[in-house]
């Protein structure tokens, strides 16, 4: 099993990291679209930008790892990677940060019912747009529930790197535990997404 170190920063007034963030650094270094298979999933706020991201060809090694916070598998020239981030011991709260404004995500996209569209190429990455469009849809589809939409996870035939047509469709609302939605690219259906109410 492969462990590294890894650091993030602050995106605006966030205290905590971003599933998104999250997500491309554990597919960084692989090439695009060679992906297959793709689950990613957050477990817990990962609140200190140092971490700890182990890598292994079996599951089952990442068992001996403590408090991991997010996941990641996928398929890469027929071998199965299996990938586990959990924070750094004794890491630092750094206040290291960048602009993010996820409102020119939601400037460019337009609702209608149980669908949100993109109408323009969007300035962010692929994971980062289909999770602040599908988190504007949640609070315009649940405009009274009380707390936080929260990106749980995806789940992609292959991983992808657009920034155009891109289509959310919601399909469930299960208590709001867990929602899901059809993330579709081109008309095509290339996964699906989940998010949860966390009480704020």
């Amino acid at each position: 099993m492969e462990q590294r170190k890894v650091k993030f920063q602050y995106k605006g007034s966030r205290s905590y990291i971003q599933g998104p963030d999250i997500f491309n650094v554990m597919i960084a270094g692989f090439p695009e679209g060679g992906l297959l298979a793709l689950r990613f999933s957050v477990h817990g706020f990962v609140l200190s930008p140092s971490c700890d991201l182990y890598e292994s060809f079996c599951k089952e090694d990442l068992n001996f790892v403590s408090d991991i916070r997010a996941r990641c598998q996928f398929e890469h020239y027929g071998k199965m990677h299996y990938l586990a981030l959990a924070e750094a011991p004794n890491s630092s709260l750094a206040n290291e940060r960048y602009a993010y404004d996820e409102d020119q995500i939601v400037s460019i996209s337009s609702h209608n019912g149980e669908e949100i569209q993109l109408n323009e190429r969007s300035p962010f990455t692929f994971i980062e747009t289909v999770v602040a469009m599908n988190k504007y849809h949640h609070q315009m589809l649940f405009p009274n529930a009380s707390g936080k939409w929260v990106f749980t996870r995806i789940d992609l035939q292959h991983d992808c790197h657009v920034k155009e047509n891109i289509h959310l469709v919601f399909k469930n609302n299960m208590s709001f535990r867990l929602t899901k939605s059809d993330v579709l690219v081109n008309g095509e259906k290339v996964g699906d997404i989940y998010f949860s109410l966390v009480q704020s």
